[in-house]
């Protein structure tokens, strides 16, 4: 059964496509969550595509909802109203509630809606403020009716409908819903840190497939825009992978010989360790080799990691891109930045400064696990090597490899660390994971020189006391 686009960027590919043709869809939602936007878009859609669409109102007149598209630069001269609010003289009238005495009243006002000429041969619907229809009628058997009647009425006659109304009861569990194929609702939640986010729950969804659950939204100056979190990438790489050089001879030879592209690689330890030197170091040979590469920062502003290239490495990036990301973003917003950049620039090296940050802008753990796999897996089938650097916020003393159980998804693991030798603090490296072979099981020293770049000491072989953080020089006596 064919389908038609709504219009909203990223919703048609939460549908895989957007709205069955002939089909009657609900979205609810509270005051000022978007729904009569979301309506307008799916009319514009339908216009753009040179076909008829109407639009048929219970809360707001033609000339208020008129208004309302010019913020966006939207012209609905083109659109068909019904103004049921003018005709029922809603807004002016005293009367409280209609009464339907008879089934010829119902019948009438069934065809006063569905009898006018603006529904003829009619693609698309978008019907606001069914509620309204709800709220002005004694008997909610009645509304039910009514609205049974008009939903059959625009199905017989092939139109894509769109129904509004407001939230007012359970998810699913209001008459209307039952009558409609599709149910959207769009929701505000509040996130750890206090920002408002908006979220498009699709609750249900027959006749395909389709997403269904919660995906990120925003209200733009072109409308609203979903940003959801699926599978998107659909090119793959030769399944041949190249053993990358990381353009430093000892973090080669820890790492047992380099990274594999496709892999993933998470570089964790406190802060002031290194990581981030670490990760520049990567990114600049993967920029000598001529391919693009992309760190998305949260600590560090551009000017910053540009400064820090050129007094450590002496090195002017020619392919690097740096990503600034603000701290207010929607994990679907960010995770959609990356799926769009990878396909623009086809990087083979992708890293995220730190992503502790993703840690308080998802909702839940499991959401940023799923994201963070979903980048993942799409990277590795483009041979992208995707780095993670972690940032460990334990006190000095404790020791641990990474934070909020993401170690299983590194191909590579190298932790970084504060140690004591001889009573002189030095930051340390270690591999300690490698996925596809062998790797060294040593520690080194870490030295960061400006204008030299990253010096990696010989293996720490005579020293005892590494998981204590407190190294000592033991003697043969020892």
């Amino acid at each position: 059964m064919e389908k038609i686009p709504t219009g909203i960027p990223g919703f048609d590919d939460v549908l895989k496509g957007g709205l069955r043709r002939g089909w009657t869809y609900l979205v609810k939602g509270t005051p000022g969550s978007g729904k009569t936007i979301f309506g307008l878009q799916f009319l514009m859609e339908g216009l753009k595509r040179g076909e008829k669409c109407a639009y048929i109102s219970f809360d707001e007149t033609a000339e208020e909802i008129k208004l309302q598209a010019e913020d966006f630069g939207w012209n609905l001269d083109d659109v068909y109203f019904i103004d049921k609010v003018r005709d029922l003289d809603i807004i002016s009238s005293n009367v409280m509630f209609y009464d339907f005495d008879t089934m010829a009243e119902i019948t009438s006002f069934i065809e006063s809606v569905t009898r006018v000429r603006e529904l003829e041969g009619v693609d698309r619907v978008f019907i606001d403020g069914v509620g309204a229809l709800r709220d002005l009628t004694k008997d909610p058997t009645i509304s039910r009716r009514i609205l049974v009647s008009i939903t059959c009425f625009l199905n017989s006659i092939k139109a894509t409908t769109l129904m509004a109304c407001d939230m007012t009861e359970e998810f699913g569990k209001e008459i209307i819903s039952y009558i409609t194929s599709g149910e959207f609702i769009l929701e505000r939640i509040e996130r750890k840190d206090g920002e408002i986010l908006r979220v498009l729950h699709v609750l249900k969804y027959r006749g395909g497939d389709a997403y269904l659950g919660r995906h990120y939204f925003d209200i733009t100056r072109r409308g609203i825009v979903v940003y959801p979190i699926i599978p998107k990438v659909k090119r793959k790489s030769s399944g041949i992978k190249r053993l990358l050089s990381t353009g430093n001879v000892e973090l080669d030879s820890m790492l047992g010989g380099g990274i594999y592209e496709g892999s993933s690689v998470i570089i964790a330890g406190k802060s002031g360790v290194g990581k981030t030197n670490l990760c520049l170091q990567i990114l600049k040979e993967n920029d000598l080799r001529g391919d693009a590469g992309i760190i998305y920062t949260f600590d560090e502003s551009k000017e910053i990691l540009l400064q820090r290239l050129r007094d450590l490495f002496n090195y002017e990036p020619k392919n690097m891109i740096i990503r600034e990301v603000s701290q207010s973003v929607s994990l679907g917003k960010f995770y959609n930045m990356i799926i769009s950049d990878v396909e623009t620039y086809n990087p083979k090296i992708v890293a995220i400064d730190p992503i502790n940050y993703l840690a308080s802008i998802a909702l839940t753990v499991e959401e940023l696990l799923k994201t963070l796999r979903m980048i993942r897996t799409q990277l590795r089938d483009l041979g992208a090597v995707f780095i993670c650097i972690d940032e460990i916020a334990e006190a000095m003393g404790v020791f641990r490899l990474t934070g909020f159980g993401i170690s299983p998804y590194a191909d590579y693991l190298i932790s970084g660390r504060f140690m004591e030798i001889e009573g002189e603090l030095v930051k340390t490296i270690a591999v300690v994971k490698n996925r596809f072979g062998n790797h060294e099981r040593s520690i080194r020293v870490l030295d960061i020189r400006e204008g030299e770049g990253l010096r990696i000491s010989e293996p720490l072989k005579e020293y005892t006391g590494i998981i204590k953080g407190v190294m000592t020089k033991f003697t043969s006596k020892q």
